[in-house]
């Protein structure tokens, strides 16, 4: 009997959530098939043995994150990619812990892993254009940026981080301050991806991860959408025409579905006759 394939989904559903184990499941799918998972939880865990070494266990615990920040991303160091931000191996936790590079997410998921392996309570928060880490502490969280260094932000530095990445001007919201889930990590993770993909035009890189956004959200149509334009940037058109049909069937009345219906009518026609 065949063993089923573990995927991210799967990984995702255990509790706790490794969030290494599902970024390396993410490289694995979209761009290294021959990953060597174990070896790289591997170096994490090496990480994580070092870092005791300097983040003394009697501390509280928001100022064991503050050290572990200033260990992960001042002495050994990692630190954020800025002359080759949009390359896409900063995205992967095997070239992040080979190169020591990254960008927002990916360093924050290894100081997440890295904490949870010393039960520093952090966790992630999924501000607008610049993902940083939350720790709690003694009245209110304390805020730490793996991209900049691991330096600690204070509220009016969290909201001109949004504001310069993404252009923002209005009021800043305290519901981005609020613990991303796993879940949306991962998606998060993946859509950056899938962004620097289309941009390049690799589109078979593109349409990897957009098969893995499907298996994390299997509910949300728009993922038969892209998996039906890439198909069809790629010349599949009968696969192309099918998620297309398979997304309009879903949300017949999207804000895209006329645009869809006319632009690819001779498509979806094509695929209708040969079925």
């Amino acid at each position: 009997m065949l063993m089923k394939e573990w995927t991210i989904a799967d990984e995702l559903a255990l509790e706790p959530v490794n969030l290494a184990r599902v970024a390396l499941l993410c490289a694995q799918a979209v761009a290294y098939p021959d990953l060597q998972i174990n070896q790289y939880m591997g170096q994490v865990n090496q990480l994580a043995q070092e870092a005791r070494g300097y983040v003394p266990a009697v501390d509280a615990g928001h100022v064991r994150g503050l050290l572990l920040a200033e260990y992960l991303f001042g002495r050994v160091p990692f630190r954020g990619n800025r002359e080759e931000y949009a390359d896409p191996r900063n995205s992967f936790l095997n070239d992040v812990l080979d190169r020591r590079l990254g960008i927002p997410i990916t360093l924050s998921v290894l100081y997440l892993e890295v904490a949870r392996r010393m039960d520093i309570p952090a966790y992630g928060v999924g501000l607008p254009g610049h993902f940083v880490v939350g720790v709690p502490g003694p009245q209110e969280p304390w805020y730490l940026d793996p991209f900049n260094g691991g330096d600690r932000l204070s509220l009016n530095e969290c909201a001109r981080l949004v504001a310069i990445t993404t252009g923002y001007e209005g009021p800043f919201r305290v519901q981005w301050l609020d613990p991303t889930s796993p879940l949306d990590l991962t998606v998060r993770m993946l859509n950056n991806l899938r962004a620097i993909y289309a941009q390049q035009e690799e589109w078979l890189q593109a349409l990897r991860v957009i098969e893995q956004l499907q298996i994390v959200q299997p509910d949300v149509p728009e993922h038969l959408r892209d998996l039906g334009l890439i198909h069809y940037r790629m010349g599949a058109t009968r696969l192309s025409a099918r998620y297309l049909e398979a997304y309009l069937q879903q949300v017949p009345d999207a804000s895209d579905a006329n645009t869809i219906r006319q632009g690819m009518a001779g498509t979806l026609d094509d695929w209708a006759r040969l079925n």
